[in-house]
């Protein structure tokens, strides 16, 4: 079987072979050397499989001979065009070097190497002063795709490397300085990241970013409201607490909260401005005071915890006793007995109003308010009571039977009666939602700040 498939194998390469010669014979050398290059590639693999195979190695020796020569004739016939020689000379080379372990290439090693050399200088000046053109011209799109080029041919080419650098930093950078004189600070620093990330040795985008990080700088400082009192101010330092955390997950290199020692010296120089004078010491830590006041005041907290309600409610239980039937035979039959169960419920349910605003240190004009509602409330409904086989129904004599006795005998009545046996007991505690909401206004606070255009 393996001998057949073989021969079928070298049937067909020999057939492919034989339809390329008479191609090449019409004429027609690309098809000539695709298939050439199919069938030393099938070859290839072949003698990868078995390498001593005598009538692979010959094969192997024919055709891959026969490529090569044909591909250093297209070399040849390139000659005068120094674009096409380079290209060309290169799919040679590349041929050669993937036929040199089967077959002997060393007529074809260095016999073009001088010529080669010499269209590659002429091709890659022409290419080089082309570049300086469009540079110059400002299209730094066409330079970047031809200093590529002669990057692959020669990565050390005169000074390549600093013109395609020049050619990618140059349109970022013009583009990122038009939107910093244009008080785009956060534009310029966003545009110029991705760029100083590729080469952080440009100085020149690290001094932009900086300098736009310094002027775009937005300071806010979060404080209290000292008018709240119990459990709304509880609340309301723990979603000021949690909003800071908030903030600085954002990373946001543009926000910056002053820290609250701060906070005495900018109510002086508030105090100051407004009576007409400035504070010596607002004067000399000026910059430690923020841009704007962010504050979130919990409003409304209302915080229920109900209480365990139960109640005796009448019922029947199934249970199984053995009689005869008709044949005399031992059945089971079910029997049903009056009894009592205890049913409990419990409802603990929260709701909460927070108020986010965000007021200008200046001119103590609000800049941004936003509300935050939120509600949770939670129950516990439950049984007590020994099995399963509980049904719920309505009896007036537990040892007697009465005309108003209605048991409910449906089988998903005793499944519901059977989830609340096992239903949990706990409930969540006002204190539990109470996290909840303080995680969701900090949440949705630091949100909306990050929505907002904030400039100094």
């Amino acid at each position: 079987m393996k001998k057949l498939t073989l021969l079928l194998f070298s049937s067909i390469l020999l057939a492919g072979c034989q339809g390329a010669r008479y191609h090449f014979k019409q004429g027609n050398k690309f098809a000539e050397a695709r298939a050439l290059k199919r069938a030393v590639t099938e070859y290839k693999f072949a003698l990868d499989r078995k390498p001593n195979k005598a009538k692979y190695v010959a094969a192997m020796n024919s055709y891959g001979t026969a490529l090569l020569e044909e591909l250093y004739t297209n070399y040849r016939f390139a000659d005068g065009n120094d674009s096409l020689s380079v290209y060309k000379f290169l799919e040679a080379e590349k041929w050669t070097n993937y036929l040199k372990p089967y077959i002997s290439v060393s007529r074809y090693e260095g016999f073009y190497t001088a010529d080669y050399q010499q269209q590659r200088s002429r091709y890659m000046s022409s290419v080089y002063d082309r570049c300086h053109n469009l540079i110059r011209n400002k299209n730094y799109e066409k330079a970047q795709l031809r200093l590529r080029e002669l990057s692959e041919l020669d990565p050390n080419y005169k000074d390549i490397q600093n013109l395609l650098t020049f050619s990618e930093v140059e349109p970022v950078y013009t583009a990122a300085l038009e939107e910093f004189e244009a008080g785009q600070y956060k534009e310029a620093y966003y545009r110029l990241a991705p760029i100083y990330k590729k080469y952080p040795q440009q100085n020149e985008l690290k001094l932009l970013m900086d300098e736009s990080l310094s002027r775009g700088m937005y300071r806010i400082g979060i404080v209290s409201n000292p008018n709240l009192s119990g459990k709304e101010a509880t609340i309301s330092a723990a979603v000021q607490s949690r909003l800071i955390s908030e903030l600085y997950k954002m990373n946001d290199p543009f926000l910056e909260l002053v820290d609250r020692t701060n906070f005495d010296l900018i109510k002086d120089e508030q105090e100051a401005i407004v009576q007409g004078a400035t504070s010596e010491g607002a004067l000399t830590k000026e910059l430690l005071s923020a841009n704007a006041y962010l504050k979130v005041v919990v409003n409304v907290a209302d915080e229920v915890e109900g209480k365990l309600e139960s109640e005796t409610k009448k019922g029947y239980e199934r249970y199984y006793v053995k009689t005869k039937n008709k044949e005399g035979e031992t059945v089971m039959s079910a029997k049903y007995k009056k009894v009592t169960y205890r049913e409990y419920w419990k409802e603990n349910r929260v709701h909460y109003i927070a108020e986010l605003v965000l007021t200008d240190r200046a001119t103590s004009k609000i800049i941004s308010v936003n509300s935050f509602e939120y509600d949770d409330k939670d129950l516990a409904h439950y049984i007590n009571y020994g099995n399963d086989q509980l049904f719920p129904g309505y009896w007036k004599f537990q040892n007697r039977d009465h005309y108003s006795d209605r048991p409910e005998l449906a089988e998903f009545k005793r499944k519901e009666l059977a989830n609340l046996r096992k239903a949990s007991k706990s409930v969540k505690s006002p204190s539990t939602m109470r996290r909840g909401a303080i995680n969701y206004f900090a949440s949705n606070s630091a949100k909306h700040i990050q929505t907002l255009d904030l400039r100094p």
